[in-house]
């Protein structure tokens, strides 16, 4: 807070406080603070919350272009057997392949998941500013009304590198879309899983979709929030696609059918930036 009131006094107020100095970029690598029991005023009893005890760490950088130093892309595939989860499978070359295509996905829309970005507007940030992120159970996710795709462990690429992935950037996702209304919304969720199916957000963002007719398909592409996240080595990267979020306004229509899809022309992707 400190430093955005010295952003303020400086760019509207004309205050010479050294923020011209600043470095462009600044980012704080999520949830890299260290964090003791917090207790309770006077009687010194757990509260059951956390107290960050040391800062997280920040990466200064004097341009965006020095924060994205690689991109992964992973295509997306149909749902396994049974009905289980879609993967993201890494794909070679940087660029889609026709590999993982052919599929269709669907979901009935509308309708609110355990993926949201947070569950009480101000609430949840204010939470996870003082060391208490949201914790998502992904077997909670209702997979009637999302679909989900998960990589396979997460490992360290080699040399002094020790997280499974340094999301370093703006991820950008491409899917083929068709509804039973002409409108729908679609909320993409990043999420680091843990082995316990445990989850932490890394990013998000929603799409409106208009002008849809029905059983033709449209293509969109949309990048989501940039991050900073470190993905711990062994841990999975999941994709949840929904239709609803109580923090934003949405065109969905509930009960209406959202149909994703990847047509061998224009495979559908996650791209993620890495640093």
């Amino acid at each position: 807070m400190a430093e955005a009131y010295a952003w303020l006094d400086h760019h509207l107020k004309g205050e010479p406080n050294g923020v011209a100095d600043w470095p462009k970029v600044c980012n704080q690598v999520m949830f890299t603070y260290t964090t003791e029991p917090a207790l309770a005023p006077g009687t010194g009893e757990p509260t059951g919350e956390n107290r960050i005890v040391t800062p997280a760490r920040r990466e200064l950088r004097s341009d965006w272009s020095e924060v994205t130093r690689a991109t992964e892309v992973f295509g997306l595939t149909g749902d396994g057997a049974g009905g289980a989860d879609g993967l993201l499978l890494p794909v070679g070359g940087g660029a889609p392949e026709t590999e993982g295509t052919g599929w269709r996905r669907a979901f009935l829309a509308g309708v609110d998941t355990e993926a949201t970005a947070m569950d009480a507007i101000m609430k949840t940030g204010r939470a996870e500013w003082a060391g208490n992120p949201k914790i998502y159970d992904t077997r909670k996710i209702d997979r009637r009304h999302a679909l989900a795709w998960t990589t396979e462990q997460l490992l360290p690429s080699g040399g002094e590198e020790t997280a499974g992935r340094r999301v370093r950037g703006i991820p950008r996702l491409r899917l083929t879309v068709r509804s039973t209304a002409t409108s729908a919304s679609l909320y993409a969720h990043l999420l680091d899983v843990a082995e316990d199916d445990t989850a932490r957000i890394i990013s998000h963002e929603p799409l409106n979709v208009y002008g849809l007719t029905p059983d033709q398909d449209t293509t969109v592409t949309w990048r989501l929030q940039a991050a900073a996240y470190d993905i711990p080595s062994g841990h999975r990267l999941m994709l949840v696609v929904d239709s609803k979020d109580p923090l934003y306004g949405d065109a969905s229509v509930t009960w209406t059918q959202t149909v994703v899809g990847s047509p061998a022309g224009e495979p559908s992707f996650l791209e993620l930036p890495l640093g």
